[in-house]
This record gives C-alpha cells, sequence and structure tokens, in this order.
C-alpha cells in the first residue's frame, strides 16, 4: 500500500550493474526495503523496519542470497514448478531435540 504521493526524483536514471543491484545513494543509505514490481515494470521500494520482523525470522530478511532462493522457490511454485516427494508422515512422531 502506498501511503503517500509525494515522490520526489533522486536520481534521473540509474543502470543496474551484472547482477541485477541498483545504486541510489544517500537517500537509501543503511535502510532496509521491500520491493515491489508490477507488469509495467515500475519498481516501488517500501521502507521496512526490521523491529517489526520477529527474531527468529530476522536473518532472512538480512540475507539477501537466502531470501532469493525463498522468492525463486515462491516463483517455482506460482507457476506450477513443483515435484511430489510424497508423504512425510512417518516422520511426524519423531522427537525434536531443542
Amino acid at each position: 500500500m502506498i501511503t503517500g504521493q509525494n515522490f520526489q526524483v533522486i536520481k534521473n536514471a540509474v543502470s543496474s550493474n551484472e547482477v541485477g543491484e541498483l545504486v541510489i545513494g544517500e537517500a537509501t543509505k543503511g535502510k532496509v526495503y521491500r520491493v515491489l514490481i508490477n507488469d509495467a515494470g515500475q519498481i516501488l521500494l517500501d521502507p521496512i523496519d526490521l523491529k517489526s520482523i520477529p527474531e527468529n525470522q530476522r536473518w532472512l530478511w538480512q540475507n539477501p542470497e537466502a531470501m532469493a532462493m525463498v522468492q525463486r522457490g515462491l516463483q517455482q511454485a506460482a507457476s506450477g514448478e513443483v515435484h511430489d516427494l510424497g508423504s512425510f508422515a512417518q516422520y511426524a512422531d519423531l522427537e525434536i531435540d531443542d
């Protein structure tokens, strides 16, 4: 959800590097964003407060490689690219060591 419409141009043109990274500058330094893209290719950076994310999930938001793997898996699942590995019911009663 966009909470404000008062946008300012920070840079007129930014090119991504070979791995898709964009350097925006001081306005975004040290901040964490959720990145959204629409069908037109427009990108929205939505600032998130890591303090609002449960501590046991925070590591994922701070690990770009792990987050990319999760997002890739979600995209694969959405496109039907799944493999049925059968039931895991046999493991349901195993004791879990903490």
